[in-house]
């Protein structure tokens, strides 16, 4: 690249973009929403004096904005959900180590990479919704059942080609190990009550509805629903946190890590450090229907009926192993 060209993509990045270096300021690209995180960073500003500036979009658009950025990005740190992004993130050289005694206090070290590359900030869940009109609980025996055949035509889920499915099962390969999890493939995508599309959200509705018995989703999707009074979700679902002798509720992350060429490490590590104080572990909840990564944080009334589950234990800086690997079984066994 000539020095021209890297002039001229310096200019459009700095003007275009509205984003700027300066010492006491931060450049954070975020994969949550500004109306999410906003709160926090209103909190973190008022305590520090420092100025951030939020760049949101959604999590592989920002990976490849900082790809195609290269040297010359302006971002300080990056948010993204889920542990399989900020595992590619890493692989990339997105990012840099940072070691800081005060996370790895507050973060347990399942939730955080072994090289300190990125850090998880709060915990959602992989659970099934069921229709409590079509389905006993206790008819519910783990996520290895859902490949058995009495759930033929009954399945909501979206596609395989979506981050939190590759993660949930990579920690099932790593739970059952590979043949008994391409078995239960196998057996799962026949039990489908129709092709895998839509989001989270769209097999809720689905499973409300009755068209089908139950789904896969991420928790927060679930607590929010309910917490914005959806009636049909109220009257006819309920939720399931899978357990069986192998494998319990799979537990995915929305995390952080500072950018490698960032030259404001002194602001970025204020940011990551306060996002795991208490003051900011309860917003980062509360606005996110997601549970604190800190032990001991009182959580609000719409949670407590949500809490009452044991996750499972693995180091999620193992899932980017099996990620690969997951993709391969799930498009192999028809699920796309």
């Amino acid at each position: 690249m000539s020095l021209t060209h890297k002039f001229i993509l310096a200019i459009m990045f700095l003007f275009y973009n509205n984003v700027v270096f300066a010492k006491n300021e931060l450049n954070l690209y975020s994969a949550r929403q500004e109306v999410l995180i906003r709160p926090l960073i209103v909190a973190f500003s008022k305590e520090t004096g420092i100025k951030v500036n939020i760049i949101a979009a959604k999590a592989d658009q920002l990976l490849e904005r900082l790809i195609r950025e290269g040297n010359l990005s302006p971002a300080d740190v990056l948010l993204t959900t889920d542990v399989a992004r900020l595992s590619r993130a890493k692989s990339l050289g997105l990012l840099q180590p940072f070691d800081s005694e005060l996370l790895k206090r507050r973060i347990p070290k399942n939730y955080r990479d072994i090289e300190n590359y990125w850090f998880g900030l709060s915990l959602r869940a992989r659970i099934v919704v069921y229709n409590k009109n079509l389905v006993n609980k206790n008819e519910l025996k783990g996520y290895f059942d859902l490949g058995n055949k009495k759930w033929i035509n009954s399945i909501f889920v979206r596609s395989s080609s979506n981050v939190y499915n590759q993660s949930l099962i990579s920690a099932m390969i790593l739970n059952y190990g590979e043949k008994k999890t391409t078995k239960f493939l196998n057996g799962f995508v026949n039990n489908f009550a129709r092709t895998p599309s839509g989001g989270d959200r769209e097999q809720i509705r689905a499973v409300a509805s009755g068209n089908g018995k139950l789904a896969i989703v991420n928790s927060y999707y679930y607590i929010k629903m309910i917490s914005d009074g959806n009636k049909k979700v109220i009257d006819n679902t309920q939720p399931y946190f899978p357990v069986d002798d192998k494998m319990s509720t799979h537990i995915n992350i929305s995390g952080i890590g500072i950018i490698k060429n960032s030259e404001n490490k002194k602001n970025s590590k204020k940011l990551l450090e306060f996002l795991v104080s208490n003051e900011a572990q309860r917003i980062y909840s509360e606005k996110n229907y997601e549970y604190p990564v800190v032990k001991g944080i009182t959580m609000s009334e719409k949670y407590k009926k949500y809490l009452n589950f044991i996750p499972d234990d693995i180091a999620l800086s193992q899932l980017e192993i099996f990620n690969s690997k997951a993709l391969i079984i799930s498009d192999k066994a028809g699920w796309r």
